[in-house]
């Protein structure tokens, strides 16, 4: 079991649950539930860590789609319990485990990538967040064979969408959505020429979050979380 540890300053940490203490440059900290004093004095507040404070200290691999994108796909999806979704390539497994957590208790994720050592570390992320039942790791490569049918959603994060697009019609069920996760324009560009008849005219979007410091005075701060991909999405038809 793991506890996050929570500082007024806003730190924060992530200790596995032992019984002991965890340490600090503000000392140590009782690793037990609820308001605790560290042996300098300092008070912290110890809780279950939720999703989103797991994400920032799971292993990283592989190119990852990050949580402001994702987050974009759940609002303008509808990704909810009982959805069925078809995840490629694996990567480190966050998207894999994202959609995982929204999908449960019914739903299902099924992630494929072409290489092993990805699918491993993609197991070990789902063991990590405790979602490995939720899904399921297959080694193959989607631009010759999506095996599931009738799914709700195929999530292509691969350099040449366009080569799955038969395999995703395939795979999805009508009104099912298709979403690519593409780092240029030239592949935004490629993927909507190459679009076929199966599906709806894409829409495109792109995600740039920005801080605020928020403390004495209110600004902006000096640097945000600009470009990281293209989300483009479209429906089956």
């Amino acid at each position: 079991m793991k506890l996050l540890i929570h500082h007024g300053s806003g730190k924060r940490y992530l200790a596995r649950k032992d019984g002991g203490t965890f340490s600090t440059d503000r000392g140590s900290v009782p690793l037990e539930n609820g308001r605790q004093k560290s042996t300098k004095g300092e008070v912290f507040t110890v809780t279950e860590p939720r999703f989103v404070d797991l994400w920032l200290k799971m292993r990283r691999g592989p190119q990852w789609a990050h949580p402001k994108d994702l987050s974009i796909v759940l609002g303008l999806t509808g990704i909810g319990p009982g959805w069925r979704i078809v995840d490629a390539g694996t990567g480190s497994g966050f998207a894999a485990n994202f959609f995982a957590y929204h999908v449960r208790p019914e739903g299902h994720v099924y992630s494929y990538d072409v290489r092993e050592e990805n699918l491993e570390i993609g197991r070990e992320n789902a063991r990590y967040f405790g979602l490995e039942e939720y899904i399921t790791f297959k080694h193959g490569n989607v631009y010759e064979r999506i095996e599931e049918r009738n799914v709700d959603l195929v999530f292509l994060d691969v350099p040449e969408p366009w080569r799955a697009y038969k395999t995703a019609a395939e795979a999805l069920r009508e009104g099912g959505f298709l979403v690519l996760y593409l780092p240029t324009t030239d592949q935004v560009i490629r993927a909507r020429d190459e679009r076929t008849e199966d599906f709806t005219p894409f829409e495109v979007y792109e995600v740039l979050l920005r801080r605020w410091k928020c403390s004495k005075v209110l600004r902006p701060e000096n640097t945000g979380l600009l470009h990281t991909a293209f989300l483009m999405i479209a429906r089956r038809i």
